[in-house]
């Protein structure tokens, strides 16, 4: 084979493999992952934002706060940060996991502050300014329902994670029709669990329904959630239940009392 034949073969490999390097660096701007653990729990933080629309990811800093190294994940829309717990994932556009400088990875001494913010970086890597955006929208998305707060924070040592509200819940229903709705003040996550639960003046609507409490314990797999009050009610046209308990079928949107029973039901008969 001549030289110039050579060349030819040769110089659509290296094309090749400079294709192949910019992809693997597109791909890792957009994949930045970091892992944390709660028991037999993992978080796993993504980057789904590109490095052209302002998206950073800065590892292990010591520079910020004194005595912690802070990871900070930043991915302004049109991207975004996940956070993903087994079959639930959080969104946000700022991760920021603080550790003490002498904590040992898997410890779980690691907290975690997820909100959606716009930012701007000194030189050394740290935040210089954090503006809230006008709306800030985090999620929380498990099977059908999404729940959408204001900011998560998971607490070193801590399995239960907090979002403040004021908090927003839609279940898409399974056959097309009205999703159920729900608002509250807060919500506590319990990562290992994989529990949502609903705290002060939650509020669920559906086509037919109006269901109030102070607490709602979610069950996407099976369905359900837990009212609590005192007492906890649902109403239905002229149909009223009351209980310290309510048991809640999300998807036949049926209510049984099952704690403290009080109620009023119209009954048609013939």
């Amino acid at each position: 084979m001549s030289p110039r034949g050579a060349r030819r073969k040769l110089l659509p490999a290296l094309l090749g493999g400079a294709a192949a390097v910019v992809a693997a660096v597109a791909i890792a701007q957009t994949a930045s992952t970091f892992t944390l653990k709660r028991d037999d729990t993992e978080l796993v933080i993504s980057n789904r934002a590109l490095a052209a629309d302002g998206a950073r990811t800065i590892g292990n800093n010591r520079n910020c706060e004194e005595g912690q190294r802070l990871t900070i994940v930043y991915g302004p829309a049109p991207g975004h940060v996940e956070t993903r717990v087994e079959d639930a994932l959080l969104t946000s556009s700022l991760a920021v996991i603080r550790a003490p400088v002498a904590a040992q990875e898997g410890e779980g001494e690691e907290t975690l502050e997820l909100s959606d913010a716009s930012v701007t970086f000194n030189r050394p890597g740290c935040i210089e300014a954090a503006e809230p955006v006008a709306t800030p929208r985090v999620t929380l998305v498990q099977g059908r329902t999404e729940v959408r707060g204001t900011r998560f924070f998971l607490d070193r040592g801590e399995d239960e994670g907090v979002m403040d509200g004021p908090i927003a819940l839609e279940r898409a229903s399974d056959d097309g029709g009205e999703p159920l709705l729900a608002e509250a003040d807060r919500m506590t996550f319990a990562v290992g669990a994989q529990r949502a639960t609903l705290l002060g003046n939650v509020r669920v609507t559906s086509e037919e329904r109006v269901t109030s409490g102070f607490s709602l314990e979610l069950d996407e797999e099976a369905g359900t959630a837990v009212l609590v009050g005192n007492p906890a009610r649902s109403v239905r046209g002229d149909d009223v239940l009351e209980g310290n308990r309510l048991l809640y079928y999300l998807d036949s949107d049926d209510v049984v009392v099952i704690g403290n029973v009080q109620g009023q039901l119209e009954i048609e008969l013939d």
